[in-house]
């Protein structure tokens, strides 16, 4: 009978198959070297929000804020607040405010910034910069307020303000507008803006304040934390860690050069250590300075350090811009720990590097931050309270500290 296979010798097809072996050996492994060139040249980029698509809006809770819209004036029962600007427009208004209110501009082309007034709805216990009367005492959407350098004037007394706007008393934290430019990027359909460059401002000292954090954070706590200092920054300095790897984040310290960057990162020891490492895996110089503002279970290193427990009640964003102002640097003991895992078979395993910051102990309390964490990202933890997870937290450090004691001298140290 006649066979197609006769036609090649056992010899032939043997070194066909080879051949199509070592190709595919080869493929592979020049799909491995591109994807590792690549992660090492990885370029990340700072995102911006494009403000021309309109105000960073917030739902208002009327019941314990009262709020007049910007576009008709009235009482806004159901409606919303910018974020960045401080605009108020009610449900039936707030397209119109994107259209006709501009908001707080992240970039500009001016070699100097000028007040952004907005109209109403001014904080309680302000006092007019011109008059030093009181402001915002009337019902109604009266007077006016920057949103830059956050000084309030009376309707009457607004004329009598310098058109330059300087920053106000907390300039040496704001990124200028005029200092920054913006680039799209990205394939059409999907381009964005980015940070491109940032220059350096006319005016000394200046060590601009990066906030990061997560807005799930703290039982969602650290929502009302972003939204309060964008108020007081540029709006492209606050980086929610949800949305942003802080790798991008840390843009802000490549972009500025000469410069030591604050960043006050709003969490637990979890999101300071993976900001941390973030730092050194960007060979970032000159170091940030790095604050910390606790939110959520864990926060031993803000105790320790002195940035208190955690945070809780009204946030009063300036009096943690002058805490920051005035606070001390101390170095952090941080450690980098390399494992090189033992070689049993003729496959090679890369050895793996962790960081550990020593700044009270090792040993249960360390143990007793893992079995939490692990706890909290299970599938089954149904419980998302901060007096919930405290209750956890502290159960599960009792129990260790029996359970564990017998084996603490060998086990963890």
């Amino acid at each position: 009978m006649w066979n197609p296979l006769n036609w090649y010798s056992i010899e032939e097809r043997s070194a066909a198959l080879a051949q199509g072996g070592l190709f595919g050996l080869f493929f592979c492994a020049s799909i491995v070297m591109l994807w590792k060139i690549f992660k090492s040249v990885q370029k990340y980029e700072l995102p911006a929000r494009d403000i021309s698509k309109g105000h960073r809006w917030c739902p208002i809770d009327s019941f314990s804020n009262t709020a007049y819209c910007s576009i008709c004036s009235t009482l806004i029962i159901d409606g919303y607040f910018c974020d960045s600007c401080g605009v108020c427009a009610d449900y039936s208004c707030y397209k119109k405010a994107d259209k006709t209110l501009q908001c707080k501009a992240l970039s500009s082309d001016d070699c100097s910034m000028k007040h952004h007034w907005v109209k109403g709805n001014i904080p309680a216990l302000c006092s007019c910069d011109v008059c030093e009367a009181d402001c915002g005492t009337e019902a109604g959407l009266l007077d006016f307020h920057c949103c830059w350098c956050q000084r309030v004037v009376h309707k009457n007394c607004l004329n009598n303000m310098s058109e330059t706007c300087d920053f106000g008393r907390f300039r040496s934290f704001i990124v200028p507008p005029f200092c920054v430019t913006l680039k799209k990027v990205g394939l059409k359909g999907r381009r964005h803006l980015v940070v491109d460059e940032v220059k350096l401002p006319p005016y000394r000292p200046w060590s601009p304040l990066i906030v990061i954090g997560n807005r799930k954070s703290g039982n969602y706590e650290g929502e009302n934390v972003l939204r309060a200092f964008r108020c007081y920054l540029n709006p492209a300095q606050v980086i929610d860690l949800h949305d942003v790897k802080p790798e991008k984040a840390l843009q802000w310290c490549k972009l500025i050069t000469d410069q030591v960057c604050r960043i006050l990162v709003a969490g637990g020891d979890g999101t300071v250590g993976w900001v941390l490492n973030a730092i050194d895996s960007l060979n970032i110089e000159p170091l940030p300075q790095i604050c910390i503002l606790p939110l959520g279970t864990g926060n031993d290193l803000a105790r320790i350090l002195g940035w208190g427990h955690r945070y809780s009640g009204e946030l009063e964003v300036r009096k943690i811009l002058d805490q920051i102002s005035s606070a001390s640097i101390t170095r952090l003991d941080r450690w980098k720990i390399r494992i090189t895992p033992t070689r049993h078979l003729p496959i090679r395993h890369p050895p793996k590097d962790y960081f550990m910051n020593n700044y009270a102990s090792v040993g249960v309390d360390a143990l007793v931050a893992l079995n939490f964490h692990k706890t909290r990202e299970s599938k089954f933890y149904l419980f998302s309270s901060r007096i919930i997870n405290r209750i956890s937290s502290n159960n599960n450090h009792d129990s260790k500290k029996v359970d564990r004691k017998e084996h603490f001298g060998n086990q963890y140290l």
